[in-house]
């Protein structure tokens, strides 16, 4: 057994082998900006942001390992085991953050469960062919950061015996003020949308840093934009892939009003639920197939207005990049107006989609979001006649907030009973009865109805419909526990019950109905409108992740979700899920694990190279 000096003595050079192999993992780190794009545009802000969450990020990670690990068996007298295991997995840390490094820069993503998949599959090598003096390179450099690790543990003995108590002070000092740094840098930068800031944060691997944004807003701090020369539009994004051509003699310039549903599930579609818009798909383009690009509205509605991958959001919050689609309008010509039922400003579609629109509207008064609803299409239909008399063409994008909120009157809850009479989420659990929760949305679901229903009424009314593109669809979908794995809302997973979501198109000149059953995504919308209405020439992939809804082609590999959690959609309607802490889960349409699955090398690639081509 050891004495108390003993275990003194080895806890303070395990500490120290901590300091030493928390500042080697933090230049290793470091070195993920070379080469990258975004070291270009870094101002002196970025550059304290970027090296101090390096440091304080690697000294997290490493001094929860001595203090998990190494402590409580050196304070049970233990000497060797202690060593071994920090040691090891402190050369393993290193090990890890160079080979991520690498798969970083292939991939612009950082090692998780699509990888590991990959490697451990039969056909690794379609993707993963090195020679012979590759595999020599690469294992001398693993090499010598396992020899640096443990050189680094005799190193620890030499200082242990010659460093000082305000050493040692001086060392968590500075690690904490890294920290506090770091993240209070991050905590502005994200408020103000800060372009050097925001950009370092996908560099460094699995690193979350605090953001405080509504409370700096509750607290009456002012978010303005800053002025950053040369910033808007660059960075590390290349979007469009080439300048966008329009040819005016193709431009149709049609109105266009934007209906959008928040939570709007496809079993709501029924003649008896949703009598109005059960009629209308009828009558006109109904896509029956139709997916969200996210199971939440922040990423979905960015995914809409941008025909891009919401794995684009940060990339276009800290360059300020504004919509093509969105600039297109207003170079046309379009009165651009809103009407958001919900705040415009958190998610903050104002300043990330709509930041170039003009006295862009971000706020409806009202006491609930069924007031709010009523509020907006009042507004909306009260502007028609002003809109038409103006003569030039309006894109009206209105977003009703009821099947998110369930926020109706008592006495609208009598058309589906029983009915819940708001939404006791405490209640849920997967062998209840969902049925008067499912009544609660059909219940908003009808009135919803009612208010879209009487704006189409009043377009044809004042003859305006013929010459208007009529878009319905919701941003995502809301799941009642039809997978029976107790899923309920929205945000949870990515099966058709949260993606899948229904799309009514209205056609200028067009008279006949259609229904359409191949997948059409949210991706498709700005390739429509830009290609068929706008007379842009481009090739679809020079700006967009999407095809013409009509395009029969299948979706394969349909990316939906975010930078941190996202999945692809492949055959079968087999979900890769990629969850935030890294590993992949495969299931079926009905989120059934699927065993065994491998990832082909080759597909996998394919789809990761689409998805990163708006990258430099």
């Amino acid at each position: 057994m050891m004495t108390d000096e003993g275990k003194k003595h080895l806890l303070k050079r395990g500490f120290i082998y901590s300091v030493l192999v928390a500042l080697f993992t933090s230049l290793l780190l470091m070195f993920y900006i070379v080469g990258d794009v975004t070291a270009q545009s870094l101002d002196a802000t970025g550059w304290v942001f970027f090296l101090t969450s390096c440091l304080s990020h690697a000294g997290l990670v490493v001094l929860a390992l001595w203090a998990v690990v190494f402590l409580p068996l050196v304070a049970a007298g233990l000497r060797r085991l202690p060593v071994g295991l920090l040691v090891g997995l402190s050369s393993l840390l290193t090990i890890l953050v160079f080979v991520n490094m690498q798969v970083y820069k292939i991939y612009r993503f950082h090692i998780n469960g699509f990888i590991v998949n990959m490697l451990m599959g039969p056909n690794a090598g379609d993707i993963f062919d090195f020679d012979t003096k590759l595999y020599i390179s690469e294992g001398l450099m693993l090499g010598g950061l396992l020899v640096s690790s443990i050189g680094l543990w005799w190193a620890s003995s030499w200082l242990a015996r010659r460093s000082r108590p305000w050493h040692l002070k001086t060392a968590v000092g500075a690690w904490l003020a890294a920290l506090v740094v770091a993240n209070g840098i991050h905590v502005y930068g994200a408020f103000v949308a800060k372009p050097s800031v925001l950009q370092c944060v996908r560099i460094v691997p699995y690193y979350f840093p605090l953001s405080a944004s509504s409370l700096m807003q509750k607290m009456g701090v002012e978010r303005h934009t800053l002025s950053v020369s040369g910033m808007s539009g660059e960075g590390e994004l290349n979007y469009p892939l080439h300048p966008l051509h329009a040819d005016t003699a193709l431009a149709q310039r049609p109105n266009v009003v934007f209906i959008l549903i928040d939570s709007w599930s496809r079993r709501a579609l029924t003649e008896e639920c949703m009598p109005q818009l059960y009629r209308l798909a009828h009558e006109e383009q109904w896509y029956q197939n139709h997916v969200s690009c996210s199971n939440g509205t922040r990423f979905a509605v960015f995914g809409l207005f941008t025909g891009l991958q919401p794995y684009y959001w940060t990339a276009f919050e800290a360059s300020r990049t504004s919509p093509l689609l969105i600039e297109q309008l207003l170079s046309e010509g379009y009165d651009f107006r809103a009407y958001p039922s919900a705040s415009l400003q958190n998610p903050p579609f104002h300043r990330m989609l709509f930041q170039h629109v003009p006295q862009l509207r971000t706020e409806t008064p009202g006491c609930s979001a069924y007031e709010r609803d009523q509020r907006i299409k009042a507004d909306l239909m009260a502007d028609l006649p002003q809109l038409k008399a103006a003569g030039r063409p309006f894109f009206s994008f209105i977003f009703f907030d009821l099947l998110h909120a369930y926020s109706l009157p008592k006495e609208l809850l009598t058309r589906f009973q029983p009915s819940w009479e708001y939404g006791d989420f405490a209640r849920l659990k997967n062998d209840m009865d969902p049925t008067p929760f499912w009544n609660l949305y059909r219940n908003s679901a009808y009135q919803t109805d009612q208010m879209v229903g009487q704006l189409i009424g009043e377009l044809k009314r004042l003859g305006m419909y013929d010459n208007t593109l009529v878009i319905i669809t919701g941003d995502h979908a809301q799941e009642y526990n039809e997978n029976h794995k107790n899923y309920w809302g929205h945000n949870s997973n990515f099966s058709q019950y949260q993606i899948g979501v229904p799309l009514i198109v209205h056609e200028p000149g067009r008279d006949t109905a259609a229904v359409y059953r191949h997948r059409t995504t949210h991706y498709d919308f700005v390739p429509t409108l830009m290609h068929n209405y706008l007379g842009v020439t481009n090739p679809l992939d020079d700006y967009s992740a999407g095809l013409l809804l009509n395009d029969t082609t299948p979706r394969l590999w349909h990316f939906v979700g975010n930078e941190l959690r996202y999945a692809f959609l492949v055959e079968g309607d087999t979900i890769l899920t990629k969850e935030g802490a890294g590993y992949v889960e495969v299931t079926d349409a009905q989120l059934n694990p699927v065993g065994n699955y491998r990832v082909q090398p080759k597909r996998f690639n394919q789809a990761i190279g689409r998805l990163n081509r708006f990258f430099k």
